[in-house]
């Protein structure tokens, strides 16, 4: 199916990956929020990578200690789940990222794993446009991001003790906006169960 072509890349080059940001501590929500299921839902990773399966040729989670056993469980075969590398276990999304290239990845598309309203038409969009992240209603969405980096990289951003993902997407990659005229509820993320 031309679902499963590269959107974005040369022939020859790596396919886009498609990489869930599941290692959160979840502190505001009180339980895990990866693998936490909405009524009437699957658990919030389990739609993430169904969210992306029809546009990357691979998914990998990043979990956490806690969670890796359950969200393997969750997802199967379906995504290769993995953790932040040390020495930045715990620290955030870059570190998420770094994880990724470790694998081998170069081409992301990034996606957080508590927006359970979020289309895969969305994430089509964003797919094929590089080096951008999401921006809807005026709000910037840096957990939705499409961006090619390298191992190196984001080792130097890391190692200079740097965390904040916006910064990174901007400062290091460049990356721009990409307005898209959606419905802002498909953005919600719930950080407290109190919101879902």
């Amino acid at each position: 199916s031309s679902d499963l072509l590269p959107i974005w890349g040369s022939p020859g080059e790596p396919s886009m990956i498609g990489l869930v940001l599941a290692g959160g501590q979840s502190r505001r929500f009180g339980v895990d929020k990866a693998t936490y299921a909405l009524p009437g839902h699957p658990a919030n990773v389990v739609s993430a990578v169904k969210r992306l399966l029809p546009l990357c040729e691979q998914v990998i989670v990043v979990a956490n200690p806690a969670n890796q056993r359950q969200i393997q469980a969750l997802v199967g075969d379906r995504a290769t789940v993995i953790l932040d590398p040390e020495p930045f276990l715990g620290e955030g999304p870059v570190a998420g990222i770094l994880a990724a290239c470790q694998s081998g990845a170069k081409e992301l598309l990034l996606s957080p794993c508590d927006y359970p309203n979020l289309t895969t038409q969305s994430m089509r969009v964003l797919a094929g446009q590089p080096m951008r992240y999401l921006q809807v209603a005026g709000k910037n969405h840096y957990t939705l991001a499409h961006f090619q980096t390298d191992q190196e990289t984001v080792q130097a951003w890391l190692s200079g003790g740097q965390r904040r993902l916006q910064d990174f997407l901007k400062g290091a990659l460049h990356c721009q906006p990409l307005v898209i005229n959606a419905d802002p509820k498909e953005f919600t993320n719930y950080n407290q169960r109190s919101s879902v």
